[in-house]
Order: structure tokens, then sequence, then C-alpha cells
């Protein structure tokens, strides 16, 4: 029996999934936003403190955004409104795991946002997806690219 929600096997495909169903269609219910709470919380020194200091708090905030991102459920339902992806370290679901993108070794530098890999059970959720960039630091691997190209998916030059 299929699922209600889609099935990821990679965290970082679903992030790309969640930027667009959330952030720009608002699909996905109140919009996750930890990034406001984290400025808010540390308006008067956040700018002022120590490294340590910022990493410290840091912690809880990235512990629970990925936490968050790597359990929501998503309806399958929202798959034919995906039309196109894009990756790029922008992203509001990113800052809202890390909001002063410190720590950046602890995520492999960026390895762990970087998307490296799509599963052939990923992918056939989501039948209306023409186009894909990428845009992160890291280059997307040549065999993530074939397998997209030969899915039928666009490979759109970085921005």
């Amino acid at each position: 029996m299929e699922s209600e929600f889609l099935v990821f096997d990679n965290l970082p495909f679903k992030l790309t999934v969640v930027e667009v169903l959330m952030y720009q269609l608002k699909l996905l219910g109140e919009p996750y936003n930890a990034a406001d709470e984290f400025f808010e919380r540390y308006r008067s020194d956040f700018a002022t403190v120590s490294e340590e200091e910022s990493l410290r708090r840091l912690e809880e905030y990235i512990e629970r955004g990925t936490k968050f991102f790597t359990e929501l459920k998503i309806p399958r339902s929202l798959a034919p409104k995906i039309r196109y992806l894009y990756t790029g370290e922008e992203m509001n679901v990113y800052g809202n795991i890390n909001p002063q993108w410190l720590d950046w070794e602890k995520y492999d530098d960026g390895a762990m946002f970087a998307v490296t890999d799509i599963s052939e059970r990923e992918i056939k959720q989501f039948p209306n997806l023409e186009g894909f960039t990428f845009n992160m630091h890291l280059d997307p691997p040549e065999e993530l690219l074939r397998k997209l190209e030969g899915w039928g998916i666009e490979i759109n030059p970085q921005d």
C-alpha cells in the first residue's frame, strides 16, 4: 500500500522540497522559523559574543531544526506542485536550522546540506518536476547529474 506521505532517502533532497512547499508555496502550514526566534532571543549581543558562546547558543537550534525537518511528514498530494527545485546556501530552510551559519565544520563543510544523491523512488514521487538548479559551493556529483538527465530533468546552470 502506498503511503499518504512522501518518502525520502536523502535529507538534503527533502530540504530542497521543503523549501518550495513550506517557504515558497506556503503549503506545509506555518513556516518553521527558528532563525527569527534565535535573533529575537539574542538580539542584544549576538554580534559581539565569542564564537564559542555563539556555537553553544546555536546547538539547541541546530538539533531542533534538524529533528523537525527530518521528522516532517509531507503529504504525497503536494508532490505534483513541485516543478522546479533549487538548492543554494541562502535557502530559508538552512537558515532555520543554523541561524548564524557557524560551525560549518560540523556539517562537513556544508556536505550535510549538499544534494549529492537522489534515489529513483524519491524522484518518481514528483511527476511534474522539470528542472533542478544547483548553487551550492560543493558541485553535485556527475553521477547525480546523469541520473537526473536520464529521468528527464533539466539541469540549470548555477545562478
